[in-house]
């Protein structure tokens, strides 16, 4: 079962996480272009889906990337430096030009249904999948199709835990295992992160940059039954992630969401045309 927090209360869940981790937290911006670049951004939250400890809320944050074209220009990331090397940044937002939003989908739990490749494919929706391995092992070629259709495949651990009451090395092989799963899957390691539930600690951020995990993805609208879960100002914002999950009624809830999205003017983007390009090296 999905336990999901009220969206309305990420942003403040997000940055309390993060000073309690000892991160800084919150509204830094940097220009993703600078050579020297290092990507700023906030956090704030919301949550993911499946089986997490009783009680525990958590949260998510913001971000950049810039296309070809007409978009991003400034990441807000949060960076925290370590001897052994920076940290990877936590996106919760994707600051463009225009009215782009970024729809993320995560686990795999559920119906594998046919019709919903066909609407991504033949909508030419742009979507990123941070999938879980015990959701997907079942069926890889489900999603195989899916990236076909253009999607993101990216990592949710292996088993979906709560990853904060795991020791480093526990959250490492979460992390990483999934990953080597999917580059073998898939062709193409992740490069991109997001924890279950939304709960991330330093030795989170930690075994997230040893498994390779250039971002850390948060978010700022949680979808539900193809509704949208407001945090601010009921309506969306330009760079807005939304936090999808899979589910039996997949392929009506989404065209509930893209009907939604449509009628604010706002149009879905491709992560990779709006991050710069070192957040996907391998």
């Amino acid at each position: 079962m999905a336990l999901r927090p009220p969206a309305r209360t990420m942003t403040a869940t997000a940055c309390t996480l993060l000073a309690a981790s000892g991160l800084t937290a919150c509204h830094h911006t940097t220009d993703p272009r600078s050579a020297a670049g290092t990507p700023t951004a906030s956090r704030s939250g919301g949550h993911a889906r499946s089986r997490r400890p009783a009680g525990r809320r958590s949260a998510g944050p913001p971000a950049t990337r810039r296309p070809g074209g007409n978009t991003a220009t400034t990441a807000q990331v949060t960076r925290t430096v370590e001897p052994s090397g920076p940290l990877p940044p936590v996106l919760s937002r994707i600051p463009v030009h225009g009215k782009i939003v970024f729809i993320t989908i995560d686990d795999g739990w559920g119906e594998k249904d046919p019709a919903f490749v066909r609407l991504i494919r033949e909508r030419r929706v742009p979507v990123t999948l941070f999938l879980t391995d015990l959701a997907i092992r079942k069926d890889y070629g489900y999603f195989r199709g899916l990236q076909r259709a253009g999607a993101l495949i990216e990592d949710h651990t292996m088993t979906h835990p709560y990853l904060p009451k795991l020791s480093y090395a526990r959250q490492k092989e979460q992390i990483c295992a999934s990953a080597d799963i999917y580059a073998s899957q898939y062709g193409s390691r992740p490069t991109l992160f997001r924890a279950p539930y939304g709960a991330t600690g330093r030795d989170t951020l930690r075994a997230a940059r040893d498994c390779g995990m250039k971002a850390v993805f948060f978010w700022r609208e949680v979808v539900t039954g193809g509704r949208i879960a407001y945090q601010t100002s009921g309506r969306l914002h330009p760079g807005d992630i939304l936090l999808v999950h899979f589910n039996p009624n997949m392929t009506a809830d989404f065209k509930r969401l893209l009907h939604t999205v449509e009628k604010q003017g706002f149009k879905p983007g491709a992560i990779r045309k709006y991050l710069p390009a070192r957040y996907f090296r391998q």
